[in-house]
């Protein structure tokens, strides 16, 4: 039989964890490269999750790799007009899709009602733009994309 003691310290304990945890949770960083912005907002992503940059330049288009000390990553694809056209992530985390989405994720909202849920890769096409995620525990990979924005030449499936 366990003791009274013993069975208040268990309880704490798990109190603590569970306290710990929704903390992290709560001031944990999240991705704000909103699509349609302008390149600056790299700056400030880069800043808010502490992350290294690296920019990978491609004909039409930079790619703006943020890799955050966890080892997640985040894409800003910005097209010569300086906007972003694209992000993508991967990493063990799944960022916060209102941030990544900015002023276009309540229309991806609108398109996924009456969608059934499903397990594995999903893809969701809307017009002018292209979601593709999944993942699972501490592997987590997505892709958004507005198809109206994209450089001539590019598909969205050029990007990687």
């Amino acid at each position: 039989m366990q003791s009274i003691g013993s069975s208040v310290r268990h309880s704490g304990r798990w109190l603590f964890a569970v306290t710990a945890l929704a903390l992290a949770v709560q001031f944990s960083p999240g991705a704000q490269a909103a699509l349609g912005e302008d390149a600056a907002a790299v700056a400030v992503d880069q800043a808010r999750l502490g992350a290294s940059l690296q920019v990978h330049r491609r004909d039409a288009y930079a790619i703006h790799e943020l890799t955050a000390p966890t080892g997640a990553k985040v894409r800003e694809f910005v097209g010569d007009s300086g906007k972003v056209f694209a992000v993508s992530w991967s990493g063990g985390w799944r960022p916060n899709l209102r941030d990544i989405m900015g002023a276009h994720y309540d229309r991806f909202i609108a398109g996924t009602r009456g969608r059934r849920a499903t397990r594995g890769i999903v893809r969701i096409e809307l017009p002018g733009m292209v979601v593709v995620m999944g993942g699972h525990l501490r592997t987590f990979f997505g892709q958004v994309t507005l198809t109206d924005l994209l450089p001539a030449g590019v598909a969205a499936g050029d990007l990687r």
